[in-house]
């Protein structure tokens, strides 16, 4: 499924939701995606928010479970059913959430929170002292020592991301979703801990899905940037904000007005169909994501967009 250098790939990996009573309705959060990141590898998702983002990034993990697709890890394919094997892979895939406030016991100590995995993870051989451990965390995400007698009230936003980030990197993990890790901090902070999660992967060749709805952010962060709407990735690549191709990407761009969102429930083709200056009869059905260039576009006919 993979190269040696590939650490996650999912295939048509899909998650939908039923709604209603009488009458059962089922509405896509994420349809139809390929995915794939390589170790040390820095993939910017953006999108609005309601896109998907998070969503994908779950699965990606398996914090959520699929409705339809396969995910692979290093090349052997993930299956939830597996107790043994879903934990082993658990150990490998961390996240780091937007709301770091929510993500650390307001009455624990930082030293005992970041310490957790080892709590949940018993069976890890440590070496060293927990102690020691502890220390490298702290040392690693610039978290003074004093720090970790403290409790989450008494740090600011961006020493608790800190904190959430050292927890994260407990288990030695090989790849991690950032859903949106900057965007409850102020812009000075923001730069700070985009920089320091650089640091770390430049250390550790940890791969990293960034989510984000900021494009500037993105631009400067992803190695390659996949946009998202809808549930589905429309456009991927290196430098794509750059020139944009896709409908939605050149509005995200302010390169195009921004469209009215349909119903993700009722549309079947392209939902730029009635928008786009290069529609015909043939995108009223779902346009594939292609190979175009240096990038990929859900399109039938990608050379008309350049």
């Amino acid at each position: 499924m993979s190269d040696a250098s590939t650490i996650i790939t999912g295939t048509s990996l899909s998650k939908t939701y039923e709604s209603g009573i009488f009458t059962r309705q089922s509405t896509y959060a994420v349809r139809d995606v390929d995915f794939s990141i390589q170790r040390g590898e820095t993939y910017a998702l953006v999108g609005e928010s309601g896109s998907g983002k998070t969503t994908l990034g779950k699965l990606l993990i398996m914090l959520i479970h699929l409705t339809s697709g396969h995910l692979y890890y290093k090349g052997t394919q993930v299956d939830p059913k597996q107790k043994q094997e879903l934990g082993l892979f658990r150990k490998k895939m961390q996240i780091i959430p937007q709301h770091p406030e929510d993500a650390l016991n307001p009455r624990w100590k930082v030293s005992y929170s970041v310490l957790e995995p080892f709590r949940i993870h018993d069976d890890l051989e440590l070496h060293g002292t927990k102690k020691e451990r502890l220390t490298e965390l702290l040392d690693m995400t610039g978290l003074n020592h004093e720090y970790a007698n403290r409790y989450p009230h008494q740090l600011s936003g961006g020493e608790l991301q800190r904190a959430v980030i050292a927890r994260t990197l407990a288990l030695k993990p090989e790849f991690i979703v950032c859903d949106e890790p900057t965007s409850m901090l102020d812009v000075s902070v923001q730069a700070s801990i985009i920089h320091l999660l650089q640091s770390i992967q430049k250390k550790t060749h940890v791969a990293l899905l960034f989510i984000t709805h900021d494009i500037r952010i993105a631009s400067l962060i992803g190695d390659r940037i996949g946009v998202m709407y809808q549930g589905q990735i429309v456009e991927e690549g290196e430098h794509i904000m750059t020139k944009p191709l896709h409908p939605y990407t050149r509005s995200l761009c302010g390169c195009a007005s921004p469209r009215h969102q349909t119903n993700p429930k009722v549309v079947m083709g392209c939902p730029f169909y009635a928008d786009c200056p290069v529609s015909e009869e043939r995108c009223r059905t779902q346009p594939p994501l292609v190979s175009w260039g240096n990038r990929k576009i859900r399109c039938h006919f990608p050379e008309k967009l350049t």
